[in-house]
Order: C-alpha cells, then sequence, then structure tokens
C-alpha cells in the first residue's frame, strides 16, 4: 500500500497513512557510520542525486539530494497522498550538525534547495515544505546530518488557513502580516534574540512550545525559491549561531525547523507573504488538553527564554 490521505470526519482535517515509514533505518542507538547511506562511498544505498554540489561528479560531493526511499507522499491515483519527498545531505561529514557548521557550508545548503524547490515549483504542485528534524523527539531517525523537502500536489487544510489568514490581514490591512509582527517585534525588542538589519531573530509572543524561534530575512519574497543570495547568506550566518545557542540553553533539545513558505504558482503572494524558519524545540510533549483542544500550552515566557538565548550566543562568540 502506498501513501494516502485520510480524512478525520469530526474535525476535517487531513492525514498520511504511510507504512513504508515504518522501515525506515536508524543509526541513533550509536554514533557509527559504518551503515550510515549518507556517507561518501555508499552513494548506491540511496537513488540516484536529483542535484549535488559541486555539479562535477568528478568532483567529491559537498551535498546532494536524493529521492528518499521511504516516502511520505509519491505518485499515485486517486486518495494517494502525491507528490515528491527528497532528503537533503547536508554535509559529507557523518558526525556533523547545524551547530557546528560554518556559514559557507550552510550557505551552499540553502542555496541547494533554493535550485531543488525551483525545479519543483515548475511542475506546479500545491505546495512545497522544507524541514529538518534533529533528535528523536523531533522525528529523525539518522544521525547524518539531512533535511528534507516534500512537494505536495493538494495543499493540507491547515496550510490553507495559514495562506488564507495572511492574506486575510492583507486584504484588510495592505500590509504584509511577517512584516507587521517584524516590525512589532523590533519596536517591542524585548523578544528580539538579534537584529543585524539583513535578518531579524525573535521569540514570537504567543509561541507555541519554550524557546520557539522566528529568522525573517530582508528579502521581498514568498518562498525560498525566490530568496536572494543576500537572503540566503545572512540566513547562512544566523542559522547555526542559534542552533549552538539553543543546544546550550536547553542542553542540546530535539527540534524541527520548518521552512514556511507562500503558496506555489501565486504571483501576488510575494505582496502578502514572507518566507522564514522557525524553530520548533521539543522540550515538552503535547498532552491530554492539547490533543483535545488545539491549544498550544507554553510552560516558559518569551520575554524570559530570549534574553537568555541572546546572551548564550553572545558567550559562544566571545
Amino acid at each position: 500500500m502506498g501513501p494516502e490521505y485520510r480524512v478525520d470526519p469530526e474535525t476535517g482535517d487531513w492525514h498520511i497513512v504511510a507504512p513504508a515509514r515504518a522501515a525506515r533505518p536508524t543509526d541513533l542507538s550509536g554514533s557509527s557510520a559504518d551503515a550510515c547511506p549518507f556517507c561518501p562511498g555508499r552513494e548506491g544505498l540511496t537513488p540516484p542525486a536529483v542535484f549535488r554540489t559541486p555539479a562535477d561528479r568528478r568532483l567529491p560531493w559537498q551535498v546532494r539530494i536524493v529521492p528518499n526511499r521511504y516516502a511520505v507522499v509519491a505518485p499515485g491515483p486517486g486518495d494517494a497522498a502525491t507528490g515528491t519527498h527528497d532528503v537533503v545531505i547536508e554535509s559529507p561529514n557523518h558526525d556533523g550538525d547545524l551547530r557546528f557548521a560554518d556559514s559557507t557550508q550552510t550557505a551552499e545548503v540553502l542555496g541547494a534547495m533554493r535550485e531543488r524547490c525551483r525545479v519543483l515549483e515548475a511542475r506546479r504542485p500545491g505546495a512545497i515544505v522544507v524541514f529538518r528534524n534533529h533528535g528523536v523527539a523531533a522525528g529523525t531517525s539518522l544521525r547524518h546530518p539531512h533535511s528534507q523537502i516534500v512537494s505536495l500536489d493538494k495543499v493540507p487544510p491547515g496550510l490553507a488557513r495559514r495562506w488564507r489568514h495572511a492574506r486575510s490581514f492583507f486584504d484588510e490591512t495592505g500590509r504584509c502580516l511577517a512584516e507587521d509582527l517584524a516590525c512589532a517585534e523590533r519596536s517591542a525588542g524585548v523578544r528580539v534574540v538579534e537584529d543585524t538589519g539583513d535578518i531579524l531573530v525573535y521569540q514570537p509572543r504567543a509561541a507555541s512550545v519554550s524557546h520557539q524561534t522566528v529568522l525573517i530575512a530582508d528579502d521581498p519574497s514568498a518562498g525560498l525559491a525566490g530568496a536572494s543570495d543576500a537572503a540566503l547568506s545572512a540566513m547562512a550566518e544566523a542559522l547555526p549561531r542559534v542552533a549552538a545557542g539553543l543546544a546550550a540553553v536547553r542542553d542540546d533539545p530535539a527540534y524541527n525547523l520548518v521552512v514556511h513558505a507562500g503558496p506555489v504558482g501565486d504571483e501576488t503572494a510575494a505582496r502578502w507573504y514572507r518566507w522564514y524558519v522557525g524553530l520548533y524545540p521539543r522540550v515538552s510533549r503535547r498532552a491530554g488538553l492539547e490533543l483535545a483542544t488545539g491549544l498550544g500550552i507554553n510552560p516558559t515566557v518569551p520575554e524570559q527564554t530570549a534574553p537568555a538565548l541572546r546572551r548564550a550566543m553572545a558567550v559562544r562568540e566571545s
């Protein structure tokens, strides 16, 4: 059975049943690279790369993007959950991690993601989601540093709701919601972790989880495919430092990193949506009330956690 959508009749929410995911390999019980399918020399254990850097295959690769053997979406008829699912192998170094990466390597990863998103956008999917899982609690199964890109032929209701909210705000005010939020955070100051002018890092007032962090570049694009080189460079400077600071204040927690982007193929989207990175630590678990109501319960206060992250980043760089 391939992956398929099933709709909850009580809520209208969509879920994907993807039994192939249960067969994913795991190496998290140890640090050995002996059997890692993402390490150099084992390229035959993955499908052929759809993108790599450098492009010259005579040279050792730095970033590889390959189809996911255990995809959450795949081509199929009817109620099938259709789309593409790629793995972005971020480094040849098995024991690397975002918090240890330099800005050059991170920029190369982001650039590879941008190029792949451009190819996928040309196919006109409903949505493209770029994300990174770090740690068992965040859903990762292999230690080797990697991210994922999923293109969905259908737009899930939750994502459509996010876009409608941003578009409604624009229709009512003539302003971009993400830009408005960034301006408000700059004015308040207390939740700002870093502001270079090229990129703003802050913890939102209504953070759904402890240490939820937003990184938004000064870039008038709705998605990663349209991001400028300058925006990717600024993001590449900030991301490893934020990840390292978070590891310092929360003892290297599991987290999910998501590139939030606007709808594909909407030429007006850049007027009312801005792409940004959301980082969601997994330092507490959803319990009964959250599951019953959909409420997010944050046991920490962003006005206190943002300064803590700011200090941790400063100490690391001193």
